[in-house]
């Protein structure tokens, strides 16, 4: 990866007053343009980076029709061919503010992957408290999951894919991770088997203050030269703040904010604007519905211990009763 983009990262404008720096691709801070399908016009161009808020991501495209690292996006086809044909795409099809709407592609390339050069680093201005970010399955690596292609194996049971969050300090020690299953098919109960298909906020409070967090993945499908399932992901919403946080179960980036009350027995709900939110159980099964007008408590005092996704639109979260 380049190595002027350490040093660009610390020229930033000084943190902002907000407590909350959230990732707003609809206000960049540099411009970024699309072409008529929704793909960045500087994806092949090498130097090139997305600059927003107090974020820059690393950007590389050393080869003519290559680039690795991060990539602005809106993309809204899917070809569900199990090909290349949807590297540029997202399962949600648009960021989490809903579909057509911007977010971020990465390609992690492990073969030029170094201590000093990752090949999806976020930087940002100065020393924040990671909070979280969104994530969602490329399609490229969702249909390869799902059905196979000429290069990786069709996910069946015992498998998985995973990405991991990696919290870098102002020296480069590591802080520590997080890891978040894209697909997990581990259980030998395939009711319980889940495959990323929508956003889902993944905590990251664990890695405390970082300058920088890079990102890499693995796969049980995996040979002789590495992974085996394609190394995308979708990111969008990512959150740090100017003061530690100290709430890990609830969504802080969105429009729409769920949490379990452990207490009460329930989801509770904040909307901005009127919304149908239902919860599922992990294998898909309709648990509850309802309307949320600013807020709500949605009961689940009858249902069973266990994992449920809470889900609004493109907006998602997992929950542990």
């Amino acid at each position: 990866m380049k190595k002027f983009l350490l040093a660009l990262a610390v020229c930033f404008c000084g943190a902002v007053s907000a407590e909350d720096i959230v990732l707003d691709l609809s206000n960049p801070g540099a411009p970024i343009e699309y072409d008529e399908n929704g793909l960045w016009t500087d994806v092949f161009n090498n130097d090139a980076n997305v600059y927003s808020q107090e974020f820059l991501f690393s950007h590389g495209a050393p080869y003519p029709e290559y680039s690795n690292g991060f990539f602005a996006s809106k993309v809204t086809s899917i070809s569900a061919s199990a090909s290349s044909d949807d590297q540029w795409g997202c399962m949600a099809k648009g960021g989490v503010a809903g579909e057509g709407t911007p977010f971020l592609g990465a390609f992690w390339d492990s073969y030029n992957e170094t201590a000093e050069s990752r090949s999806c680093e976020v930087y940002t201005s100065s020393p924040y408290y990671a909070v979280g970010f969104y994530v969602c399955n490329n399609p490229y690596a969702y249909y390869a999951i799902k059905e196979g292609n000429p290069h990786s194996t069709k996910f069946e049971q015992g498998s998985w894919f995973k990405l991991i969050a990696h919290g870098l300090d102002n020296d480069r020690n590591e802080t520590g991770t997080v890891e978040y299953y894209l697909a997990d098919y581990r259980s030998e109960n395939a009711e319980e088997w889940t495959l990323n298909n929508s956003w889902e906020w993944v905590d990251l409070s664990s890695l405390g203050e970082i300058a920088s967090i890079y990102f890499t993945m693995e796969s049980s499908d995996s040979g002789q030269w590495g992974m085996n399932t394609p190394a995308y992901f979708c990111l969008d919403k990512l959150t740090v703040s100017t003061e530690e946080p100290t709430s890990v179960d609830e969504i802080v980036a969105a429009p729409v904010k769920a949490y379990y009350d452990r207490s009460a027995g329930c989801v509770r709900v904040h909307t901005s604007a009127p919304a149908e939110v239902s919860v599922y159980s992990v294998n898909g099964a309709w648990v509850a519905q309802q309307t949320v007008v600013d807020s709500a408590a949605i009961d689940l005092t009858a249902v069973p211990s266990g994992v449920y996704i809470v889900r609004c639109g493109a907006y998602s979260v997992k929950i542990v009763k």
